[in-house]
């Protein structure tokens, strides 16, 4: 038996030892990787950020693991991929956020070692919807708007591009029929078609909900930056911040008792006349109206001119609010906008070029971002005047720099003033101040956030002026007017009386009710 053992042993002693080695490496490797997955956690209470490269998924002790549509995966998706992140699951305490601007998760209240499974579903934090009478739209090499195909991707927010539509004249029956069925649903059959301009009376763009990271929430001072922006949906719990470094779901999102998915803007300042109020490029814009009179113009597109915009008493037109420009100039500040990172501005640069043109014509740009006056016009839908909308290109919204200066529904104290009301409508459609100081303004309204100093002279970001509400000029004014050149600007806030003057137009916005 012996001798059998030791017969065994010479006939197969390389075979053990190889194979004792590769059980034996094997052994190793698998340790080696346990130890350096799970090895000792001595990070404190903060905040850690982690690119996204999956590569790998441990990091600095922590274990991130991806699941696509409820299946673990070895690849975490591109951001452009079509997922958005459902929910983070981490133990032992901690919490996990995605940040979808830079793509990667944000750990919190991490003590000890841990593990997050991120979840990633299809679908998109934007909910563009798209209210009756409003035919979604893109633009094609030559500027000619487009019937858009809603079941393909038709607009793109990390390519600032974003959403547009248009109402046309229903008042035409033959317009109408062309467009839309009995129940004023789309025809499938426009998809593709140029829309001309003769057919069009209104060109709105949409602003999705988001929430925004607090920069300047102390009454302090700024300089210019991108504005960290995340987009959500209605149904996400709100974001309530009041500090820098929280994040703050924008107040124009909550419209009275509605919380909205976004809004539609008027795509340029209103036109035309006040029976028919037009938001369209290359006319002159509307203006020697008082405050009360804009707003009433305001409310046709849902009221009583509904069989001409082809649009419902159940969705609400108004006139803009300071709290929704600053949403627009928000989201034109960060990457979404003007900025194609953190740190990087467009090609025209971070800042929305002038409309320079002397007879108040809509979506016109100068040949620089703070051009002297002109009675020029480099059109909308051109290289250069592209340069004039809040994205770069001609996704964006004209004329929120120079052009008129545009009324918004913004009050100090219920003063009426020269404004024509008689009694302030009700709260939700207007911005109320009370104070003596740039500390009465809002967060999210773009005034006191984005002071540079605390003077009034050019001291708002990219040099434009800034003035207080008073009793003497209690309503709000926006962007400033042509001839002001470096003054003017998407942050500049003005005051006046409320009363008509040929320098004053206004914007409209349509919302859920």
């Amino acid at each position: 038996m012996n001798f059998k053992r030791k017969l065994w042993w010479a006939q197969h002693r390389v075979d053990v030892y190889k194979y004792s080695t590769f059980i034996l490496l094997f052994l190793v490797v698998t340790i080696s990787i346990i130890y350096f997955t799970y090895s000792k956690f001595n990070t404190s209470n903060e905040t850690t950020m982690y690119e996204t490269t999956v590569e790998p998924f441990i990091k600095n002790d922590y274990f991130i693991a991806s699941y696509i549509d409820g299946e673990w995966s070895n690849e975490i998706p591109g951001k452009n991929d079509g997922y958005i992140v459902d929910k983070i699951v981490c133990d032992n305490g901690a919490t996990g956020t995605w940040n979808y601007s830079k793509w990667s998760i944000e750990i919190e209240n991490a003590t000890k070692k841990i593990k997050c499974g991120v979840y990633f579903v299809t679908g998109s934090l934007i909910d563009v919807e798209l209210y009756q009478g409003l035919i979604p739209v893109t633009y094609n090499s030559s500027g000619d708007v487009v019937v858009a195909d809603t079941n393909t991707k038709w607009y793109d927010y990390s390519n600032h591009e974003w959403a547009n539509a248009v109402l046309v004249n229903c008042a035409d029956s033959a317009i109408k029929s062309k467009y839309f069925n009995d129940d004023m649903s789309l025809k499938s059959s426009i998809v593709g078609q140029i829309i001309s301009m003769d057919e069009i009376l209104q060109m709105y763009v949409y602003i999705p909900r988001y929430k925004y990271k607090l920069f300047n929430a102390n009454n302090g001072t700024n300089v210019e930056k991108a504005i960290d922006i995340q987009f959500e949906k209605v149904g996400t719990e709100k974001s309530n911040g009041t500090k820098n470094g929280e994040w703050l779901t924008h107040p124009t999102f909550t419209f009275g008792n509605t919380e909205l998915p976004g809004i539609w803007v008027g795509k340029f300042e209103t036109s035309n006349s006040s029976n028919l109020p037009k938001i369209v490029p290359n006319v002159s814009s509307l203006r020697d109206i008082n405050v009360s009179n804009q707003f009433s113009i305001s409310k046709l597109i849902s009221t009583s001119l509904i069989d001409t915009y082809g649009t419902s008493v159940n969705d609400d037109s108004h006139m803009m609010k300071n709290m929704e420009w600053g949403a627009v100039a928000y989201l034109t500040n960060s990457i979404y906008g003007r900025f194609s990172d953190s740190s990087t501005c467009v090609e025209s640069g971070c800042e929305v070029w002038i409309n320079n043109n002397s007879h108040y014509i809509t979506g016109c740009a100068g040949v620089s971002v703070s051009a002297f006056k002109s009675a020029d016009c480099n059109e909308w839908n051109t290289s250069i005047g592209a340069n004039a909308s809040t994205t770069g290109n001609i996704y964006g919204i004209y004329d929120m720099s120079g052009g008129a200066w545009e009324y918004v529904m913004s009050n100090y104290n219920g003063v009426i003033s020269s404004s024509g009301f008689t009694v302030l409508p009700d709260s939700k459609y207007y911005d109320k101040y009370d104070g003596s100081n740039f500390n009465m303004y809002h967060l999210g309204d773009a005034t006191r956030e984005v002071l540079k100093a605390t003077s009034e002279s050019k001291s708002i970001w990219y040099g434009d002026q800034n003035f207080i509400l008073n009793s003497t000029y209690p309503w709000g004014q926006r962007g400033s007017t042509y001839p002001d050149e470096v003054l003017a600007g998407i942050f500049t806030f003005g005051t006046d009386s409320g009363g008509a003057n040929g320098y004053s137009s206004f914007r409209i916005v349509i919302t859920a009710s």
